[in-house]
């Protein structure tokens, strides 16, 4: 048996704005998956809508409440693949680029969700764009296909990128289809 780790990090240029938004977003990510334990005794969707009525309104500017749902933070939980387990998986530390212009969010994690990260990126962080980072696959014994990795870049319509497994086989095929 062994085990496998998805591993990144990256510093991620950010306006003032952006930082306090990407703080916010890990916050409330946080506060979902804990099931809104800072608000007692409540059902869980009165929570959500408690809660989402405390987001600034950036947050609700960038992630509005959609009309066909009832989770007031249904456009938040999409940036997931599996809205059930709204994590990003990874630690935020923002601080002062080294030139004292802007500031830098230093993002990094041990089984961080890099799709979810590349959607926040692409909501949030304007002023970055275009913006790329890597992420490593690694495990803690040598065993085939144990070791990988891949990228995400994105931009402010587009986010591409994917493993460098799904990379391989996407380039093994088409070689294999002329030949």
């Amino acid at each position: 048996m062994s085990n496998t780790y998805l591993e990144t990090a990256f510093n991620l240029p950010v306006t003032p704005d952006e930082a306090a938004m990407l703080e916010e977003c890990f916050a409330t990510a946080a506060e979902i998956s804990a099931e809104f334990v800072s608000i007692p005794e409540v059902d869980e969707l009165d929570a959500a809508k408690t809660y989402y009525a405390t987001r600034s309104s950036a947050f609700k500017a960038i992630f509005p409440v959609q009309a066909e749902e009832e989770d007031p933070f249904a456009a938040f939980l999409s940036l997931w693949s599996d809205p059930d387990f709204p994590s990003f998986d990874a630690e935020l530390t923002i601080h002062d680029d080294r030139d004292g212009k802007g500031q830098v969010a230093f993002i990094h994690g041990q089984e961080a969700d890099v799709s979810a990260l590349a959607s926040l990126i692409q909501k949030v962080c304007k002023s970055a764009m275009p913006f790329g980072f890597e992420w490593a696959v690694v495990t803690d014994r040598v065993i085939p296909d144990g070791f990988g990795g891949g990228y995400f870049v994105v931009t402010e319509t587009e986010i591409f990128g994917g493993s460098t497994h799904w990379m391989m086989e996407e380039t093994l095929q088409t070689l294999r289809a002329g030949a």
